[in-house]
């Protein structure tokens, strides 16, 4: 396969389901996953010397190998092989030191192999092929990365680092049947409805694909919209719904569809609004010349309070915005 790739997004656009889509029918003894965070060390990831007590009570420095080193070793024992390395939220650590001298190895030829091979005698010695401590990355070891682009606690990626893989974004837009090449309408994509007022009659029927994405036109459009980064975007999965809650949100029944409305009214409570409060709006553009939310909304728990019960989006969102798109991507 020879990959070295990072899929880079915004929240919720599926970059670990397109990893887990790559690695779909390998074994799993040759899958080493790690999710990378801000305490994540070198020690964590190539290894450590740990005590280690024998029979005898005598204590010994024993090499316990990381996740790296685990995967470097089981490409090493049979090359016909794919090993993948996962590092999930690789942007939420400090790449630098995590992966410290080993960072070398990450230039490939064209054979995928690393071009600079390194000296490290605690890893080499955890590979029986080797004849000396110099190792490198064999081109049947793939490391596959996922990055959010809107990780508050991102660590900075040098462009030494970054041009060592390659990147590959991940749209926001609805996703892509493989087997049609066309939308998926029913993916993730149940009945939203947006109250205009406490009258449930007069709420705006949508779909979660036409509201996320109208919502992403808002935050990045810069005549008069939010005028914000895309990084500050949403992916259809930030709230994954499900096959059967979206079929019912869809149902001819009142009461199924009722009862799916109530659930899906609490996911975007509990899971959307904090977001689009703190990170996409932001206290600070609350009153400028366009905002998300309604004139009423003086905080948050307004906000929380309000939602599916009254109006919380301005007249700018719904008129300028939803409504145009009303139909935009139909169940």
């Amino acid at each position: 396969m020879h990959e070295q790739k990072i899929y880079f997004g915004a929240p919720g656009t599926g970059k670990s389901f397109m990893v887990e889509e790559k690695i779909k029918g390998i074994n799993s003894d040759k899958v080493f996953r790690v999710t990378i965070h801000p305490e994540y060390t070198y020690s964590d990831f190539i290894g450590q010397l740990l005590p280690e007590t024998d029979t005898s009570g005598n204590v010994t420095f024993v090499f316990k190998e990381g996740p790296f080193t685990r995967a470097l070793v089981e490409a090493y024992s049979d090359f016909s092989k794919e090993v993948f390395l996962v590092l999930e939220e690789l942007s939420r650590g400090n790449v630098a030191a995590i992966f410290g001298d080993v960072f070398q190895l990450l230039d490939r030829d064209e054979h995928f192999v690393s071009r600079y091979p390194i000296d490290n005698k605690n890893i080499a010695d955890k590979i029986i092929t080797l004849t000396s401590n110099k190792i490198a990355l064999p081109s049947n070891l793939n490391i596959l990365c996922t990055v959010n682009m809107n990780d508050q606690n991102v660590f900075p990626m040098d462009t030494a680092f970054k041009r060592r893989f390659e990147w590959e974004y991940v749209t926001t837009k609805p996703a892509i049947d493989p087997t049609t090449g066309s939308r998926n309408n029913k993916l993730n994509n149940p009945k939203i409805a947006i109250s205009m007022d406490p009258t449930p009659a007069n709420n705006i029927e949508v779909t979660w694909q036409t509201f996320y994405t109208v919502l992403n036109l808002f935050i990045t459009n810069k005549e008069n919209g939010l005028g914000r980064n895309e990084d500050k975007q949403v992916g259809q999965f930030f709230i994954n719904f499900g096959d059967k809650l979206t079929a019912d949100s869809h149902s001819s029944n009142p009461s199924i569809s009722d009862a799916a409305a109530e659930t899906i009214n609490n996911l975007i409570k509990n899971k959307l609004l904090i977001y689009l409060w703190q990170d996409v709006q932001g206290t600070g553009m609350m009153r400028g010349k366009s905002t998300l939310f309604d004139s009423s909304i003086n905080s948050y728990e307004d906000l929380y309070e309000q939602y599916g019960k009254d109006k919380i989006f301005s007249d700018t969102f719904i008129n300028d915005f939803l409504i145009p798109n009303q139909s935009k991507y139909p169940y």
